[in-house]
């Protein structure tokens, strides 16, 4: 039987229910029925009597006389009713006045009586005054009746009795049903919120100790739930981000391919026809057929940049690194250039640290330095210099190129590295590039996890590279 009852939550809550009203019910029943309470003994209406003709009276009198016959009707009423009835004076405004001086307020208004037991309402005017004032008679609420006068007097005691009785009940009833309900709210609000980290530990038999051992369980299982359903969904966001940007960066390179290509083919195709129907300047078949190999020339780099770039840019490729001596690869690659920086009348100054190794594919970083020293060549006028540098520094090696004598646009530097990109399409043009020499650069040094930055300084254009 005690088993039962400790299992069931709504028999231990009737029977303390019970248990409570019935005690409480008892004391106070006994209370009451020992105070053998009364009410009032006289009725407004036995009282009215004494200010309805006084209305008439008062009309006939001075201002300043008034407080004579309010004051006399005031003690005769409260000697006669045992003060259990109160007369009132008010202005047109429903101000209370003084009944002993009428020209002074007091604290009060018409309005606070709406709810007490009072007669009619009478009006009247002074001789002297054009004012208008209202004469009341209510219950006196101050004089206890002998039912709070016996209740008063068992207060204490009644006070004390419920007072301790009721906060020591109720203190206990409340932490008792209210602390095991409030940990499982808690728990509830946390998994409504998504927040699965939390316990409930209750300790109980009973259906709210069953309720929290599922909340409990329920919330170990969705949370591991969650974790694996927020784990496979940002995988999967970002497999599709990155085949979106993936197919977007082909769609627009494909784009610009195509119309890179159509150029020079067009220009060849023109130069072939004239040469071919002997039209106007093109009879000079010598010049023509020398700039048709020009712009060949420059396609089939194009062309071969074009497979690079395929090559690098296929799912799955890596590059095949090897302890590579980066300083000898920059000296080597210096001296190969020697001839086209005599051409182009140019200073080589460097500054290589000897030995320096970096990880690396000697054939995609040879590509690296042919481009960057090639684009410094190319754009650089003649007497001016470049600059090489080379260092190894807290386990990052660094290069830097600068050539003098030319600078680039601050807007323009973050599009150099985008494919097909030319600052002065003309001037690239005439120089040979195609636009995918930085792009090759910066796709080579990304498969390297290097970094590249292209800055412009007081004498020209650094490029500033940090494995």
């Amino acid at each position: 039987m005690i088993g039962k009852i400790k299992s069931r939550l709504f028999v231990k809550v009737f029977l303390l229910t019970l248990l409570l009203i019935t005690m409480y019910c008892f004391i106070t029943y006994k209370f009451i029925l020992q105070a053998a309470p009364k009410n009032y003994q006289y009725d407004i209406e036995d009282a009215e009597w004494w200010i309805c003709f006084l209305p008439d009276d008062l009309s006939r009198e001075n201002k300043e006389y008034a407080y004579i016959w309010l004051e006399d009707t005031e003690k005769n009423i409260q000697d006669i009713y045992e003060n259990e009835f109160e007369l009132h004076l008010f202005q047109a405004d429903g101000q209370e006045v003084s009944l002993h001086d009428i020209n002074q307020p007091i604290d009060g208004h018409i309005t606070d009586f709406n709810k007490i037991e009072k007669t009619k309402a009478y009006t009247f005017t002074f001789v002297d005054s054009d004012l208008l004032y209202t004469l009341l008679l209510t219950r006196n609420t101050a004089k206890h009746t002998q039912t709070e006068e016996a209740i008063q007097g068992t207060l204490p005691v009644l006070s004390i009795v419920i007072l301790f009785g009721s906060f020591i009940s109720a203190f206990f009833y409340s932490w008792y049903m209210t602390a095991p309900i409030k940990k499982v709210s808690k728990l509830s609000k946390q998994m409504a919120d998504m927040d699965f980290s939390g316990f409930c530990p209750v300790g109980r038999t009973d259906e709210i100790g069953v309720l929290s051992d599922s909340l409990n369980i329920l919330s170990r299982k969705l949370a591991a739930t969650l974790s694996e359903l927020q784990e496979a969904n940002q995988k999967l966001q970002a497999d599709i981000d990155r085949e979106r940007q993936l197919e977007r960066q082909r769609v627009e390179f494909f784009s610009a391919a195509s119309h890179e290509l159509k150029t020079p083919i067009t220009i060849i195709k023109g130069q072939l026809q004239g040469m071919l129907y002997q039209v106007g300047r093109y009879k000079d078949r010598e010049t023509y057929l020398a700039q048709s190999l020009e712009v060949t020339d420059t396609l089939e780099k194009m062309v071969q940049e074009l497979l690079v770039i395929s090559r690098l840019d296929t799912p799955g490729y890596t590059c095949k690194k090897c302890n590579l001596d980066f300083s000898k690869l920059i000296s080597d690659r210096l001296v190969a250039f020697e001839d086209l920086f005599m051409q182009k009348d140019l200073t080589v100054e460097h500054t290589i640290s000897p030995e320096t190794f970096i990880s690396g594919d000697i054939q995609l970083m040879q590509k690296v330095l042919d481009n960057l020293l090639g684009n410094a060549a190319a754009y650089s006028g003649a007497g001016n210099h470049i600059n090489v540098k080379l260092w190894k520094e807290a386990e990052k090696t660094s290069l830097t190129i600068e050539n003098t004598g030319v600078h680039i646009p601050d807007e323009e530097i973050p599009k150099l590295f985008e494919a097909f990109y030319r600052v002065d399409q003309s001037r690239n043009r005439q120089t040979g590039g195609t636009g995918l020499g930085l792009y090759i650069v910066k796709t080579i040094l990304d498969l390297h996890g290097a970094k590249i930055k292209i800055a412009n300084t007081v004498q020209g254009v650094i490029v500033f590279l940090q494995f």
